[in-house]
């Protein structure tokens, strides 16, 4: 099978400069020679990514292994500490998941990882079976890793550690606390398994990627791979607007549930936003955390050193926004005023998605005016 049918898939500016911005004639930019694109893929996919690869697998690890010792004796400071387990896991997850590229979403592994978002409530369902039967099967790792997506990853993983109705189970060792624990176990053990699988793979497509050529069936030039990276910035922006802000904003305030957002049963919704910008801006900007340098993304080819800033500082304006509120949508819908700032917040999102789209498309020819959710 070809890789291809794998693998591709200051402040704010006030509403009437972005209207002056929006509504300008289109700037013509500088054709970009092929070869300027290779040094941005060799950076960011042979030495930015394959760090948070091992670190994922790492902390999947981790959370095996604190599941296993808080099964062999459960009580409430054992089910904290593997909780935090989860919590550590998710971060680095979260900030890898916008990425969307190569081994990350071949064969559907980042919903095996992730099965978000349900729109159709089909894991409540089928989890509210499986506690019905407690199959012996969902406590292999192997056997689990057949099943449905549903019931595998990090989301089956929060709702046996984090909903109300499971915690005294878990700890008292009851009948469905045995089994919750065994299936936790399970899931944890399948997500070592699958994080191990995509950082042993990741190399063969950044090679991929990075060597893109007229001998490529799948990369013809580096300008076709590094849209890849393109599509990623923008796409994943365009998920937080669209799905985890706008799903539990609704039509209205009255409208609005906390329920409908990721990760709201460990209240973490808007953490996992924080960190999606956080692996969002490493394709910008080059560096994640200890991994990288600044400067090496897409970012070098802006040739603007004003450009640039702007769209640093108006990143940085998102996060110290996002710095300021709960993590939870539960606890800032509960404010008077929390619907109007997760309007604000998703306005945010939105003008720099408009940056991504005019400003970093237009200055490395690698936006083509596409909506990135349209499967263009």
């Amino acid at each position: 099978m070809s890789l291809k049918l794998c693998w591709r898939t200051t402040s704010l500016l006030t509403m009437a400069t972005a209207l002056i911005i929006s509504t300008a004639a289109p700037k013509a930019y500088a054709d970009i020679p092929d070869e300027d694109y290779r040094p941005i893929l060799e950076h960011l996919l042979t030495t930015v990514m394959p760090p948070k690869l091992d670190a994922l697998n790492d902390a999947t690890v981790d959370l095996a292994d604190g599941l296993t010792n808080f099964c062999s004796a459960p009580d409430a400071d054992g089910l904290s500490d593997v909780r935090g387990d989860f919590h550590a896991a998710m971060d680095i997850w979260q900030e890898i998941q916008p990425w969307r590229m190569g081994p990350l979403v071949a064969n559907g592994r980042d919903q095996h990882i992730e099965y978000w978002p349900d729109k159709h409530g089909t894991a409540t369902r089928q989890f509210r079976k499986l506690m019905f039967n407690k199959p012996v099967a969902f406590t292999d790792p192997v056997k689990l890793s057949e099943a449905s997506a549903a019931l595998q990853g990090f989301p089956a993983l929060e709702e046996v550690l984090f909903d109300d109705e499971h915690s005294d189970a878990l700890i008292t060792a009851s009948e469905d606390g045995v089994f919750l624990c065994q299936y936790g176990s399970a899931i944890a053990a399948n997500l070592v398994t699958i994080t191990d699988e995509l950082r042993g793979e990741w190399p063969g497509f950044a090679d991929a990627m990075r060597t893109a050529g007229p001998e490529s069936m799948d990369y013809p030039t580096a300008k076709f791979a590094a849209t890849d990276l393109y599509r990623a910035l923008h796409e994943g922006l365009l998920i937080i607007s669209t799905q985890k802000l706008g799903r539990p904003l609704g039509d209205s305030e009255k409208d609005a549930k906390a329920s409908r957002g990721e990760s709201e049963t460990s209240k973490r919704s808007l953490r996992n936003i924080h960190h999606n910008l956080i692996g969002l801006l490493a394709i910008y900007d080059g560096q994640w955390g200890d991994a990288g340098e600044e400067g090496k993304g897409l970012a070098a080819l802006i040739d603007s050193s004003l450009l640039d800033r702007s769209f640093r500082l108006n990143w940085q304006t998102v996060q110290d926004t996002l710095a300021d509120l709960p993590p939870s949508l539960t606890e800032l819908l509960d404010q008077p005023d929390g619907y109007q700032k997760l309007v604000d917040l998703r306005g945010q999102i939105d003008f720099l998605t408009s940056l991504v789209e005019n400003d970093v498309g237009g200055n490395t020819n690698l936006g083509g005016g596409f909506n990135a959710l349209d499967g263009d």
